[in-house]
């Protein structure tokens, strides 16, 4: 068996690996790259595309899954295979789509074909994203998509005690000092303190992701929450239940929802909100405007997750009119070696990590785009 990285290693974006054995071949996501000049695209060939039998998306990301059409347009035909709400939360027609939660539980394995047996779980990123453990003969790979156990929201299928000829691990996060554990206290901490005040509170989030971890703590200090109409549908979708921890479903139970535009027309009756707009980079020229209105108000913004470089949270930031405060929906290296201790991995490959990781253990693999692995 060999595995072609065709994005995602020694980068940020453009998630993309082929597998391949003497009697399968497939994918595992197809990201796009959004931070570097030149071809966006996964670094496969039209041979290399139209060869896959099947491609297996972790979750709805567009840096996972914004270069499905162009697989499409070089040649694959193949089945996709992802979580039922993966699927729904993906724009356009998916051909021969089959979801992966109809097919069996979470920790329970199917068959694909007669060469290919896959174990999938919920990885706790994002609603519908999953891990998946494949088999092909006697050689087995695991890839953990984004994965955290330390949501506030989301679900985790904790990898424990699995076993992986070789495992592709989340590290997007690098050499950073906290783990997993230490950001979400500092998190809950942290929205401790903004919360004990009456200022408004504004969050740039992105479409689908941290936002529910954010409606969470609101909840928890009993703070109204003010979200965009989609991200309230999401979370309160019935079918979305599985993805869900059943502490974040009961307190949604509690949670009365308003709109953001109404809450910021009201900001000097109401004050205490905090306000929730998908649009985590604030491209939009609305939003733009509502976080310069919380501003006037003497609010706070508040940014959880990276900012891309020319953005307009990024520039907020920089002048000092935005905070900082990271909800972990990432490993760091930290978080990757206690996987390795809780389960039986023989080779690891971190990916999702744009920074020169180098280990003493060598176990970990440090490969970037383009090279390959047999095992």
């Amino acid at each position: 068996m060999e595995l072609y990285i065709a994005g995602g290693c020694a980068e940020h974006g453009r998630n993309c690996f082929l597998v391949r054995g003497k009697k399968v071949s497939f994918l595992v996501d197809a990201g796009l790259m959004k931070e570097k000049a030149g071809s966006p695209y996964p670094h496969l060939t039209d041979e290399q595309i139209a060869g896959a039998d099947y491609l297996f998306l972790t979750h709805c990301h567009t840096d996972h899954t914004g270069a499905l059409l162009w697989l499409y347009e070089h040649g694959f035909r193949g089945r996709v295979y992802a979580s039922g709400a993966t699927l729904d939360l993906m724009n356009g027609s998916i051909r021969h789509a089959k979801a992966v939660d109809e097919i069996c539980g979470p920790r329970e394995q199917f068959r694909v074909g007669d060469r290919l047996r896959v174990r999938w779980g919920r990885s706790g990123h994002c609603v519908g994203s999953v891990w998946f453990r494949f088999r092909v003969g006697d050689r087995t790979i695991l890839f953990s998509g984004d994965y955290t156990e330390h949501s506030l929201a989301y679900r985790c299928d904790r990898l424990r005690d699995v076993s992986a000829d070789l495992a592709v691990l989340d590290c997007a996060y690098g050499r950073d000092d906290s783990d997993g554990k230490t950001m979400k206290q500092e998190f809950r901490r942290r929205m401790r303190e903004l919360t004990a005040g009456d200022e408004p509170l504004m969050f740039p989030v992105p479409a689908h992701g941290r936002g529910a971890d954010i409606v969470r703590e609101l909840a928890a200090f009993h703070v109204k929450a003010a979200a965009d109409p989609g991200l309230c549908a999401e979370i309160q979708n019935p079918a979305n239940r599985r993805w869900l921890r059943k502490a974040f479903r009961e307190d949604l139970q509690g949670i009365s929802f308003s709109d953001p535009e109404q809450i910021v027309q009201q900001l000097t009756e109401n004050r205490r909100a905090g306000i929730l707009v998908r649009d985590s980079q604030l491209r939009d020229e609305e939003n733009r405007e509502m976080t310069n209105r919380v501003l006037g108000a003497g609010g706070k913004i508040v940014l959880t997750g990276k900012q891309d470089p020319a953005s307009y949270s990024r520039l907020l930031l920089k002048s000092g009119k935005a905070e900082f405060d990271r909800i972990p929906v990432h490993q760091n290296t930290a978080d990757m070696e206690k996987l390795m201790k809780t389960n039986r991995f023989r080779f690891v490959i971190p990916y999702h990590c744009r920074q020169e990781l180098s280990f003493d253990d060598r176990r970990i693999l440090t490969v970037r785009t383009g090279d390959t692995v047999r095992f």
